[in-house]
């Protein structure tokens, strides 16, 4: 019998997301599926575990892990049904891409068999009911123009922003639930007193209140900045608690260089959690800020090759336009010229007027919504 919450259709798409062969596509498909259920998601990390653990020489009893296999689904089963046994494959590739039946039951055998993989990996936790064991570090990491949809081992989830990175620090899960960015991220938080939720960013501490919030620190700006959506956050330089700032919803804070926390009370936050849907929004945006933003989001080079230009301010919504549209925009908005070749623009002086591109610029990927 195969776990109820896996479709026939599911499997092809599931060995491709493991085997890293599926399209941007496929993988927002699969990621959104696995938000849309926690059995799903404890599923899909039990076969990740499995796929990437190596096989032991011997190999595993597979007559044993069967027998287990057969037990646990002979008691969730009103009825017996007949399987065909499973044998050990030395190439992953090949054992997903065996025929349907195979792959089902082969699935099936992973979320049970991967658990027992996993239990080396983590180290159990005392605790009460929300609790999850502490999970070795994981890392997750966007191209340009690339944003995916992440759902940690509490439920937790985070939708990272382009060319940014996150990392769960060792024990996550055991105490605190301490995540590490480099870049954007909207994270919604499974809440638990017990087992703090803190994003790090260089020097910075944002702590969860119970809250859906916007973290951003690129590595080309000294700032860290912190936007709530709803609930609440508190924000400190280093350990020290009693200096903590409380963030509530329509709250935006800035901590500049030398560790001072700014608060931007009651405001509108949209520009700032926009990137999770795909929307890139500037408000009064400076356009040397706009320029490192279409770095980030179209993987070009931009520059500014007339410094008048610095006093021009942006206000403009984009909703996965391409490149050529964007710049044409932001030229007729601006009364600005720019000069695009392939993968370089640049932005030469007043008076709007463009040279078509060379080539195609890179369209946004979206790695999950």
């Amino acid at each position: 019998m195969q776990p109820d919450f896996l479709a026939d259709n599911d499997y092809d798409r599931l060995a491709r997301y493991l085997a890293g062969e599926g399209s941007a596509v496929d993988r927002a498909e699969t990621e959104r599926w696995v938000a849309g259920d926690p059995a799903r998601g404890a599923a899909l990390e039990a076969m990740k575990l499995a796929w990437t653990t190596p096989l032991p020489e011997p190999a595993w009893n597979v007559d044993a892990a069967w027998g287990k296999l057969s037990s646990r689904l002979a008691e969730s089963s009103p009825a017996p049904r007949k399987h065909s046994k499973v044998s050990r494959i030395d190439s992953r590739r090949r054992w997903w891409q065996d025929t349907a039946s195979v792959m089902r039951v082969a699935a099936a055998a992973v979320v049970i068999i991967g658990g027992a993989l996993l239990l080396p990996r983590l180290r159990s936790s005392d605790g009460g009911a929300g609790q999850v064991a502490a999970v070795s570090p994981m890392s997750f990491t966007t191209a340009s123009g690339e944003r995916r949809s992440i759902k940690l081992p509490d439920g937790s989830l985070v939708v990272l922003g382009v060319s940014s990175s996150l990392r769960t620090r060792d024990g996550y899960g055991a105490g605190a639930r301490e995540v590490e960015l480099t870049g954007e991220a909207l994270f919604t938080v499974v809440h638990d007193e017990a087992h703090p939720f803190r994003v790090i960013v260089g020097g910075t501490v944002v702590e969860d209140l119970g809250t859906e919030f916007a973290v951003r620190s690129y590595g080309d700006s000294p700032q860290v900045r912190v936007a709530v959506a709803s609930g609440s956050v508190a924000i400190r330089r280093g350990a020290t608690a009693d200096t903590a700032v409380v963030l509530e919803p329509r709250d935006m804070a800035t901590v500049g260089e030398a560790g001072r926390i700014d608060v931007q009370r009651g405001i509108d936050v949209a520009p700032f959690t926009a990137f999770s849907s795909g929307r890139l929004i500037f408000k009064d945006t400076p356009l040397s800020d706009v320029a490192r933003e279409l770095e980030r989001w179209y993987g070009v080079e931009a520059r500014i090759t007339d410094s008048s230009l610095a006093d021009k301010h942006l206000t403009v919504e984009f909703e996965r336009e391409t490149l050529d549209e964007v710049l044409r925009i932001i030229g007729m908005s601006l009364d600005v010229r720019f000069v695009r070749d392939g993968n370089r623009v640049e932005f030469t002086g007043s008076g709007f007027s463009s040279t078509p591109p060379s080539s195609d610029a890179p369209a946004l990927v979206e790695a999950g919504a």
